[in-house]
């Protein structure tokens, strides 16, 4: 009988040298790249950056959940108050910018989740001439089917803004404070 025979798992002396001949290209490659200046946006210019969570309001009166669903819920997963045990489609959202009486972004959004019953997430940046302009903006739910929530549920801001060449201003929204500039 004779002893099994067992291949070597050291690789030989050519891949090896190829092996390190590619680390080293790629090392270079990144140096190389890692050199030249990158600048996302001109220097010269301005930046108002938009960001936003809003929960929308339901596109048709929703359903309540019954107690009964309520109590299959686990625990941790049952709302707090009735009007988080709705169900339903949520609205668009509805963001409109405009800088010195021009509008510079009018977008729509669709709110999250598989079905659209989550919040609205938003960024946009816009670039702007250093100096000053008056910025009016607004966000809204797009359609509010009942009368009472069509003045609730839109947020207006307007005011006189200074800003500097290379710098960006951050417009964001919270459901307590409206839009506001940072």
């Amino acid at each position: 009988m004779s002893a099994p025979v067992f291949e070597s798992r050291r690789p030989s002396p050519g891949r090896l040298i190829g092996f390190v001949l590619l680390l080293a290209t790629v090392s270079w490659g990144l140096g190389a790249f890692a050199a030249w200046p990158w600048t996302g946006a001109d220097p010269r210019s301005a930046v108002i950056r938009v960001a936003f969570k809003h929960v929308a309001a339901f596109e048709h009166e929703a359903a309540t959940r019954s107690k009964e669903e309520l109590e299959k819920l686990p625990r941790h997963m049952r709302p707090q108050n009735p009007e988080r045990s709705r169900t339903g489609r949520r609205v668009d959202t509805v963001l409109s910018i405009a800088l010195d009486g021009r509008v510079v972004l009018e977008k729509r959004y669709s709110p999250g989740g598989f079905r659209h019953d989550g919040p609205t997430f938003g960024y946009e940046e816009i670039l702007v001439r250093p100096g000053g302009h008056r910025l009016e903006a607004a966000l809204a739910d797009a359609q509010a089917e009942r009368a009472e929530d069509q003045g609730r549920r839109r947020w207006e801001m307007s005011q006189q803004i200074e800003i500097g060449a290379g710098r960006a201003l951050l417009l964001e929204f919270s459901e307590d404070s409206g839009l506001r500039l940072r």
